[in-house]
């Protein structure tokens, strides 16, 4: 199975460090926008990388992958991309919130920072699973500075001790797909502290998506992503 990675900044903060462990049948492709933002986090951004990020949806598709993977915690054009293609696309959120949901009766999202919690909120409205929001807590660190490790997975566990113990979290959700070199340090502390609870790596949970997808052989509905019948190509 081929996928594209597509990311929606430049090729500037996260670098390398950018996919999480993948299934050995999956073989993953980066690609990043040549200009735009180096990271993304707030509406504005979300706004601005989308056009680039399209027109990399596109040559995704003419390129014959099997599924692509929005990689921002923003989905930043997913529904947009559902209607330009016909092979699965994934967006990290969604697909987090809906596994988290399947795996207990509510989540905690920790994100870089606080005031995204207004957009996490509205992605659980439109994904269906507000209800199952038990909270969103934040480390209040810079995208720019995920790279820092052990400061990053000190925060994580802070929040995440928190979100369990004060709100009462089910499932963890790592809340930036900038993330993803520590979630198995983080989910093996948590298991050391004692706690069943499951991390969930975005980016990790849309390609698990796209797989399902892939194995099953289906991809989004025509009639949910439809366009006028004069627009179609």
């Amino acid at each position: 199975m081929r996928i594209r990675v597509i990311n929606p900044v430049t090729k500037v903060v996260l670098g390398g460090e950018i996919l999480p462990p993948l299934p050995d049948f999956v073989q993953a492709e980066l690609d990043w926008v040549k200009e735009g933002l180096p990271s993304i986090e707030c509406r504005y951004d979300d706004a601005v990388s989308v056009p680039a990020l399209l027109e990399l949806v596109k040559a995704a598709a003419r390129d014959r992958v099997d599924g692509i993977v929005i990689n921002c915690f923003m989905d930043p054009g997913l529904k947009t991309a559902r209607e330009l293609v016909h092979i699965p696309v994934a967006g990290p959120a969604e697909s987090a919130m809906l596994l988290a949901s399947s795996l207990g009766q509510n989540f905690s999202v920790i994100l870089p920072a606080a005031s995204g919690a207004p957009i996490v909120a509205d992605e659980a409205i439109a994904y269906g699973v507000r209800d199952n929001l038990a909270s969103v807590r934040s480390v209040e660190m810079a995208v720019a500075e995920l790279s820092d490790h052990p400061r990053l997975t000190r925060e994580l566990m802070v929040q995440a001790e928190k979100a369990m113990t004060d709100d009462g979290a089910h499932v963890i959700i790592l809340g930036c797909t900038g993330m993803c070199g520590v979630t198995a340090g983080v989910r093996q502390e948590i298991t050391n502290r004692g706690y069943d609870v499951p991390v969930i790596d975005p980016t990790q949970a849309a390609i698990g998506l796209l797989a399902a997808l892939y194995t099953m052989g289906v991809h989004h509905s025509g009639r949910a992503y439809e366009v006028p019948s004069w627009r179609r190509g």
